[in-house]
């Protein structure tokens, strides 16, 4: 008997409690996406496959010369088509979601995107798709399509969101994918017991594994050994594991190293996986900084869902899950409330020299701590500019949006006033966001420098209750005083065309007096035209996927003004206006003109 099939009876036998031959690994595609993009979260294998040719046969149509002048003062447009049903499940999202799609072209939309998306509108969209369960794509059966739904959640990071999906799928024992699934959520998350108990279930049925799953159980089940205390499985696992095609070297070496007795170390190069994590935790080999700068999305998403991980790696990864939109803002906050600092820290934070990692979390604190107006609203500039040099603003804001309710809106805070506008945009707080200008104008006419953050909220708002446009003419005369790059310009135009704008006349004119950018992500050819087509005949699921295709890996502010427009204009054809502004907000909010001071 050779080493290898040695090794299979002993990993074999720990995993099933039998002593069975090796049996050969079905050869059945895994179903959620393909091959070329498998479960660990390491780069896609692109072997035998063209990159798209970038769409660059579409040229942007040029803005009209002369538009007729019309009053700020216009109606909103109306709409002429329905609102759609909207599915009881808690998506918001309309019952019959799933409508003009079969589930393999569903997973092979979903191959080709990046996952998180950049754009926290986006990641919104994703997770509300990946929960929804009042419909589901034609040809999939429950299980199929629970897995598929499983994958996208676990490659996003929404760990919480796929142990309830997994939860109400029930027992997983009935499906061999499925308890596979729920065996690495579990280990995931810092759930050695069941995970390990789910990983024998798996094992034992291993020839109706896809072969990348049931590589991922033989590491998992070498994971298991070792904590059991059979080490010498480990490097079995990882001889195993290798036969079977795994060849994320960093993580077998791991295995190797575990097996060995010794302490692996993280992989040189790609992202830290939960099974890669979780052998290293087992060695005591963890480096906290290096894992929150380098964890993958599903390793970010169940750190801060462990209550076991050590406080200082479970704020980085909250942070670095927030900059990845894995989680919400309140989630960070619940975290930094968890932290304990000293009484003259909390009391002085502007002059305390905690530790960096905590350095946010204690200014957070302090400014909920905090009663004094002014001193709330120095140490929440203080919160956010900290928030800001790290990456990490605008879930920042957002945090702070509540906090900021108890600054009063007086003159004394005018230096503050445009601070608590971006925060209330940031939470959605539109009236929070006009509250501020009507005052500050009220007794200082101070509001008029601030008017143009208005017409940005009207582009945010959904439900915004004056018309449309009321607040551009600020935007124009801010565009004439070169308060617009060229570039931020043509973006605010396609932004206010593809929500159906009156725009006014001067801003067409400085918009096409300049060349139209042709920067920014642009899909491959035919993604357009299928997003049209998709969002005319209100195929919701295959018009979001489009859309997170079309807007591409760096969010809206990183994509062509022609993908741009197109993808606002598909969400709003499918009832998805709030969302389709959101978008538009979000590719014009950091470039939107700030004070010398701000």
């Amino acid at each position: 008997m050779n080493r290898l099939s040695a090794a299979a009876l002993v990993l074999t036998a720990w995993m099933t409690g039998t002593t069975i031959a090796p049996t050969a690994l079905a050869q059945n595609a895994w179903p959620p996406f393909d091959d070329r993009y498998p479960p660990w979260g390491a780069t896609p294998r692109t072997e035998g496959r063209e990159p798209p040719a970038p769409r660059r046969d579409r040229r942007p149509e040029p803005y009209p010369v002369q538009p007729a002048p019309v009053s700020p003062l216009v109606a909103p447009v109306e709409r002429s088509e329905l609102p759609p049903v909207v599915a009881s499940d808690g998506s918001g999202l309309p019952f019959d979601l799933w409508t003009g799609i079969d589930l393999q072209t569903a997973e092979q939309l979903m191959a080709g995107l990046e996952l998180p998306p950049s754009s926290p509108a986006l990641m919104a969209l994703w997770r509300r798709l990946m929960i929804a369960s009042s419909s589901q794509p034609a040809g999939a059966s429950a299980a199929q399509f629970t897995a598929v739904r499983a994958e996208g959640l676990y490659r996003s990071g929404q760990m919480k969101q796929l142990g309830e999906l997994l939860s109400a799928a029930g027992a997983p024992g009935s499906d061999p994918l499925l308890t596979a699934i729920s065996a690495r959520y579990d280990i995931a998350v810092g759930q050695r017991d069941s995970g390990c108990s789910a990983v024998k279930e798996a094992a034992a049925r291993k020839q109706d594994l896809p072969p990348s799953l049931a590589g991922e159980m033989l590491v998992l089940a070498g994971y298991c050994a070792a904590a059991a205390g059979n080490a010498s499985a480990a490097s079995l696992a990882a001889d195993l594991a290798r036969e079977e095609g795994v060849d994320n070297a960093g993580l077998l070496d791991a295995l190797l190293a575990v097996g060995a007795g010794k302490k692996p170390r993280p992989p040189r190069s790609g992202r830290i996986t939960p099974a890669h994590y979780r052998l290293l935790q087992l060695a005591d080999a963890v480096d906290p900084a290096e894992i929150a700068q380098r964890a993958d999305p599903a390793l970010l998403g169940s750190l801060v869902l462990d209550p076991s991980t050590a406080e200082g790696l479970r704020v980085a990864a909250a942070e670095a899950a927030a900059r990845l939109n894995i989680i919400a803002p309140e989630e960070v906050a619940v975290i930094y409330r968890a932290q304990r600092f000293a009484p003259p820290d909390l009391a002085n934070p502007l002059a305390s020299r905690s530790d960096p990692l905590f350095r946010r979390a204690l200014l957070f604190q302090a400014a909920e701590a905090e009663r004094h107006p002014v001193r709330r609203a120095q140490i929440l500039r203080a919160f956010l500019d900290e928030a800001r040099r790290t990456g990490f603003y605008m879930p920042a804001l957002a945090m702070a949006a509540p906090l900021v309710k108890g600054v009063p809106r007086s003159p004394d805070l005018a230096w503050f006033a445009e601070t608590a506008i971006e925060a209330a945009l940031a939470a959605g707080d539109h009236a929070s966001v006009r509250a501020w200008w009507v005052s500050l104008d009220a007794r200082t006419r101070g509001g008029s420098r601030l008017e143009h953050w208005l017409a940005l909220s009207d582009i945010a708002n959904a439900e915004f209750d004056a018309p449309r446009g009321l607040h551009l003419p600020a935007v124009e005369a801010l565009a004439l005083q070169g308060g617009f790059s060229a570039p931020v310009l043509h973006r605010l135009a396609t932004v206010l065309d593809a929500l159906d704008y009156q725009v006014p006349m001067e801003l067409w004119h400085l918009a096409s007096s300049t060349p139209q950018p042709n920067e920014g992500h642009l899909p491959e050819t035919g993604v357009l035209t299928q997003l049209e087509e998709a969002s005319s005949r209100r195929e919701f699921a295959r018009t979001l996927l489009l859309v997170m295709r079309t807007v591409g890996p760096n969010g809206p502010e990183g994509a062509h003004i022609i993908a741009l427009g197109d993808a606002i204009r598909a969400l709003r054809r499918v009832g998805l206006e709030a969302d389709a502004r959101r978008l538009g907000f979000e590719a014009l909010f950091s470039a939107w003109p700030r004070s010398a001071s701000h």
